[in-house]
């Protein structure tokens, strides 16, 4: 069942407000598409996680992994962003991004054992591809035995059902996370400290900042 109750402290009419012009923000000339709060909320996660390896699942243009990368440079972390996606965008904004076309579904194909056991560490991984349930759950579930205590997996748009569109995909984001957790007792924490940073859920990655413990 999708969730009823209001996660986020924001208002629906000022939610939907500030989605219409995120939907509209670009970066460097391509589509970002994301909301004030979590390019702040992600810019202290890279600073605090300091990854070497991010891995975005959900490119859409790219703009999103190009501000990834360009963020962890300006932090002298040298990230290196996998972006996969069905379709690899046409960008070549940031020589630290490498774009892969791949299925959220079937990630073993791009990223099989001997892609994963290579990858400098700390891993940092955002799943932002169909917000279907079922697809965050296969991106949770690939990721679940690769990822090592004080890593973050960060689920998106977990706030689709504060906009009350969830059950337009299953459930979303919020149904795949509530399930997963609960399948793993005491393996993950929801980071409040940055869910709630600026109220709570105050985020489109509602409950969606987790940490391996």
């Amino acid at each position: 069942m999708t969730p009823q109750t209001p996660r986020s402290d924001i208002g629906y009419e000022l939610l939907m407000k500030i989605q219409e012009g995120a939907m509209a923000y670009s970066y460097r000339g391509l589509p970002l598409l994301k909301n004030p709060f979590d390019l702040a909320i992600y810019s202290m996660l890279l600073e605090r996680a300091r990854p070497r390896t991010l891995v975005e699942v959900g490119s859409y243009m790219g703009g999103s992994a190009v501000w990834f990368a360009d963020q962890a440079g300006l932090l002298g972390l040298g990230t290196k962003v996998l972006s996969i996606d069905l379709e690899v965008p046409a960008t070549e904004a940031n020589a630290s991004v490498r774009f892969l076309r791949g299925d959220a579904r079937e990630l073993w194909e791009v990223l099989p054992p001997s892609v994963m056991s290579a990858l400098p560490r700390p891993l940092m991984v955002v799943e932002d591809s169909s917000h279907l349930s079922g697809t965050t759950a296969a991106v949770l579930e690939f990721f679940d035995p690769w990822l090592r205590p004080g890593e973050y997996i960060v689920i998106e748009d977990g706030i689709l059902s504060d906009m009350r569109v969830a059950d337009l995909y299953d459930g979303g984001p919020l149904r795949a996370i509530e399930e997963f957790l609960a399948q793993r007792p005491g393996r993950y924490e929801v980071d409040r400290g940055l869910c709630d940073y600026f109220g709570r859920n105050v985020t489109w990655n509602v409950d969606g900042y987790l940490r391996r413990m």
